[in-house]
C-alpha cells in the first residue's frame, strides 16, 4: 500500500547533527537497516548567512513497515489521534499523507504530531490506483490503521 516514505528535517549551526539524525530515526522501526534507508544531506545558508543542513532519509523498500511503525507511534498518545482525525483533510494531497512531529520529543522518544518550523517533516506517499477520490483512499487507509474507521 506504501510507495515510500521521505523523512526530512533540518539541523542548524547550533544543533547537534547526530541528535537531528537520532530523532529522524526515531521513527524508524528496527527492521530498517543502514541499506534500507537513501540519506541525502543538503548544505544550504540561512536567511542571516548561518549554515543549515537538511536531512532527507527515503525509504523504499520497506515502507510498509516503517508506515505501521508510525502509526503506532500516533496511536501512543490520544491527543495525536485526536488532531490527526481533527485535520486530517489538511494533511491529504492526493495519494500523500503529510505529517510533522516535535523534533526535540522525538529525540526525547516520544511521539508528538505538531504544526509548525523545528519539526520532523514525514511524507507518506501511497499506491493508489483510482483516478478520483485518492485523498478518500488515503484517508480511509490512515483512519483504518489507527482503529477511527
Amino acid at each position: 500500500m506504501v510507495n515510500y516514505i521521505i523523512i526530512t528535517a533540518t539541523a542548524h549551526a547550533t544543533e547537534d547533527e547526530d541528535k537531528v539524525l537520532d530523532a529522524m530515526a526515531y521513527f524508524l522501526p528496527d527492521v530498517v537497516g543502514e541499506d534500507d534507508v537513501e540519506l541525502e544531506v543538503v548544505e544550504t545558508d540561512g536567511y542571516f548567512g548561518n549554515p543549515i543542513n537538511v536531512y532527507k532519509m527515503t525509504i523504499n523498500k520497506k515502507a510498509n513497515k516503517v508506515f505501521k511503525h508510525i502509526m503506532d507511534l500516533l496511536k501512543s498518545d490520544e491527543r495525536n489521534i485526536n488532531k490527526l482525525k481533527k485535520d486530517i483533510d489538511l494533511r491529504i494531497e492526493k495519494n500523500k499523507l503529510y505529517l510533522r512531529f516535535d523534533k526535540q520529543k522525538a529525540y526525547l522518544g516520544e511521539c508528538k504530531l505538531m504544526d509548525g518550523d523545528d519539526v520532523v517533516r514525514i511524507v507518506i506517499n501511497f499506491k493508489v490506483y483510482v483516478s478520483k477520490n485518492k485523498e478518500e483512499k488515503v484517508k480511509e487507509r490512515v483512519l483504518k490503521e489507527l482503529g477511527i474507521e
